[in-house]
């Protein structure tokens, strides 16, 4: 009786360690998306750092979970299953971003032509200085495949119809230059779009706020929606 009630409060013990990464996770994300505390707490420190960290110590407990439960499966068996998948995806997302990371450059912006940049509007330019933004780049070393130019001089609804598939909302529009502005779900990390329309070619440009090593999202947004604007060639 008494070895049966010393394993339960192992395995309550191991079944919280087990959550701890998540919930910290999940904190941090929530934390940070809702202004709570600054991204670079909530994303640089708490998660890839700490959260990195603890993601490897709650797959160790979720794996004593399982061991633990083995002896009485019925009872304990729903313990090691939600210990097992919450601590092994939150182990998961963290590789993954961490590849991700390491996989692209550590660059934050994307453009389909950096010998002529193209510039924010006012009304895009105020947002960013009320939000912090980091400056934009003169140029990137490191080039965009995905972002390419379309040889077209589009329309004005064919450029915002491309900005909202890509995920933007839509602050400004002329027959000259579209642009639009995005918040991501996780932590709420904001990029901004502008397209640049001229006689035969749309321009694109992608820029995050925050300034971080995105992991290629400013390159995967920017060909997303160049590939909507080459679609209108």
């Amino acid at each position: 009786m008494g070895g049966s009630r010393q394993g339960g409060v192992w395995l309550t013990a191991a079944f919280l360690i087990a959550l701890a990464a998540p919930v910290l996770g999940f904190a941090a994300a929530f934390g940070t998306r809702v202004g709570l505390i600054d991204w670079r707490l909530g994303y640089e420190q708490l998660t890839l750092v700490w959260g990195w960290r603890l993601a490897w110590v709650s797959a160790g407990a979720a794996l004593t979970t399982v061991l633990l439960a083995m002896g009485d499966v019925k009872r304990r068996g729903l313990y090691a299953l939600v210990a097992v998948l919450a601590a092994g995806v939150t182990l998961y997302l963290h590789i993954a971003h961490r590849q991700a990371l390491a996989a692209h450059p550590q660059v934050h912006e994307a453009a389909s032509d950096w010998g002529e940049p193209l510039s924010f509007s006012g009304v895009i330019g105020a947002q960013r200085d009320r939000a912090g933004a980091a400056p934009l780049a003169v140029r990137f070393a490191a080039d965009c495949d995905q972002a390419v130019s379309a040889r077209t001089q589009v329309a004005p609804e064919v450029g915002e119809a491309a900005l909202e598939a890509a995920g933007f909302t839509v602050v400004g529009t002329s027959p000259f230059r579209i642009e639009g502005t995005r918040q991501g779900f996780w932590f709420g990390f904001s990029h901004d779009a502008v397209l640049r329309i001229r006689p035969g070619r749309t321009d694109v440009r992608v820029s995050g706020r925050e300034g971080r090593p995105d992991g290629g999202e400013a390159c995967r947004l920017a060909g997303q929606i160049s590939e909507r604007l080459r679609a209108a060639e």
